[in-house]
């Protein structure tokens, strides 16, 4: 005897097995949709740099500024250069450097200029580089001893004892360059300390004149003492600005600019300076 099956019944069925397919969202699953990749964006600015020609192989030019969403790392590379080969650029922080300093060279051209992939992933966004020379008088250049080597950082810390090595820049056996920490009357001046046990306002530091301005410019600078070639001769106004220091005994020209001044009697600076190749 066959059994009979209501057609009600087989609807009924029918819905039951199709509601069970469906997750409780109504999407056919039980498992939440995962959700997308975040979108990586790339923030990065155009560099642009003016130097002195001829600077030393490896010279640091200066770094690419770039970062990424979502905490994600970037790298960089060149992708072209108008002198091909002239730069270089780490791949990891984007900090330029001079491939071949025979490159650059004022009476050749007086620009150089390159393009720079920034890349996050599968993301990239491309940034210029513009290097612009400056030309060097060669009759200047061929007379006096200007350091063309790479650019070092020194930095003496707040409160740093200046009588410390580590908190002294030795340039040269005959040039120290220190600052005191709460010394009266002095300004709170850098001295020179070989020959300086504390800084005097009108001197300091002894055996150094100073001028603002470059290599580029050096046959028409005037040279003086620190303060007096400090902006308003307040050495704290030094920060940025382009200088020129000359050892005198050891007849040495260096450019220099400080990063940082430490007020309030606390003793601290910094600055980048060239070095001898």
């Amino acid at each position: 005897m066959k059994k009979f099956i209501s057609p009600i019944v087989i609807l009924l069925l029918s819905l039951l097995v199709l509601q069970c397919g469906k997750g409780e969202d109504g999407g056919g699953s039980d498992y939440p949709t995962p959700n997308p990749s975040p979108t990586i964006t790339i923030t990065a600015s155009d560099f642009s740099v003016t130097i002195a020609e001829n600077p030393a192989a490896g010279a640091v030019l200066g770094t690419v500024q770039a970062s990424a969403s979502s905490g994600a790392s970037v790298g960089f590379a060149i992708t072209s250069q108008s002198v091909a080969g002239a730069i270089t650029i780490n791949a990891t922080n984007g900090e330029l450097t001079v491939a071949d300093a025979s490159l650059f060279d004022f009476e050749t051209q007086t620009t150089l200029t390159a393009v720079v992939r920034v890349s996050a992933g599968s993301v990239t966004e491309d940034v210029n580089v513009t290097i612009t020379l400056t030309d060097v008088d060669e009759t200047v250049a061929s007379t006096l001893t200007l350091w063309q080597g790479p650019i070092i950082t020194f930095s003496k810390p707040n409160g740093g004892d200046p009588n410390d090595e580590a908190n002294q820049d030795r340039i040269t056996d005959n040039v120290w360059i220190t600052r005191g920490n709460n010394t009266p009357n002095t300004q709170g001046q850098i001295y020179n300390i070989v020959s300086e046990s504390v800084a005097n306002d009108s001197s300091s530091p002894a055996g150094t004149a100073w001028a603002q301005g470059t290599y580029a410019t050096i046959d028409d600078l005037t040279f003086t003492s620190f303060r007096s070639a400090s902006p308003n001769q307040r050495p704290k106004n030094v920060v940025g600005i382009p200088m020129v220091l000359h050892l005198i005994e050891d007849d040495i020209y260096i450019e220099i600019k400080f990063t940082s001044w430490a007020t309030s009697k606390q003793g601290g600076f910094a600055y980048e300076r060239r070095t001898a190749e």
